[in-house]
Parts: C-alpha cells; sequence; structure tokens
C-alpha cells in the first residue's frame, strides 16, 4: 500500500471534485481496495437531494479525515475490490444508493451512479 504523504494529502483534498474523482479512480485501481466508514454493520450515508449515497475513499488517510463530526463513531473500512463487488455492490443496488466519491469536510464527494462509478473503475482497472 502506497503511503500519502502529508503535502500529497493537503494537495489533493484542494482539488476540485471531479479531479479528486479522477485520482481516486486511479488510486483504487492501483491499490484495489475502497475504503468507507462503518459503525456495527452500519455504512456512513450522505443525503444528496432526496437520495442517499454511500462514501467511498481511495486511502484510509482520506476516509479518516471525515471520521468526525456525525461520523466520529465510525471506523474507517478496507475493502478489497472482491469484498466491495460481494457486498457493497448489491448492498448500493437493493437500496437504489449513489456513490459519493471522496467527500471532504462533511460536504458530499463527486456524485455517480454505481453504474457510471464501476465503468469508470474497469476502465482504469483496464491500464494494469
Amino acid at each position: 500500500m502506497k503511503k500519502i504523504s502529508q503535502q500529497e494529502l493537503e494537495n489533493v483534498i484542494k482539488l476540485p471534485p471531479y479531479e479528486r474523482y479522477q485520482y481516486t479512480m486511479k488510486w483504487i485501481a492501483d491499490g484495489e481496495a475502497v475504503y468507507v466508514l462503518e459503525n456495527d454493520d452500519n455504512l456512513a450515508l450522505v443525503t444528496v437531494g432526496e437520495e442517499k449515497a454511500i462514501p467511498v475513499w481511495s486511502a484510509a488517510e482520506y476516509a479518516s479525515l471525515s471520521n468526525n463530526g456525525d461520523w466520529a463513531a465510525f471506523e474507517v473500512i478496507a475493502l478489497s475490490l472482491e469484498e466491495f463487488e460481494e457486498h457493497l455492490i448489491p448492498l448500493i443496488v437493493e437500496n437504489k444508493y449513489l456513490v459519493s466519491v471522496f467527500p471532504v469536510d462533511a460536504k458530499a464527494g463527486f456524485i455517480v451512479t454505481l453504474g457510471e462509478f464501476l465503468r469508470d473503475l474497469d476502465e482504469e482497472l483496464s491500464n494494469y
């Protein structure tokens, strides 16, 4: 697993949401892991209009930045791509959740459908 320097962390969280999304897709493909916040088998959720989204990050360091406020009792959990496919995708489909990629400062990240997320991840994985 690649270690994120403090400078990289500070630079990346300042990026606009779409650039954080692109960064995240590359990191997830490279590290083959997705990070979420979980508390007693409940995942952190954000509200986007009238819909719910599951926030995901590309590294524990980024996810831990949101591990406060309403999510202070949540733990950062790493999911392999296999675990993501087996456990998280069915949950997203069943509940019609969106995906909030790399939220920062309690604001939603770049919001995509599961189909868009998987398409972009597959495209990035094809580069490896």
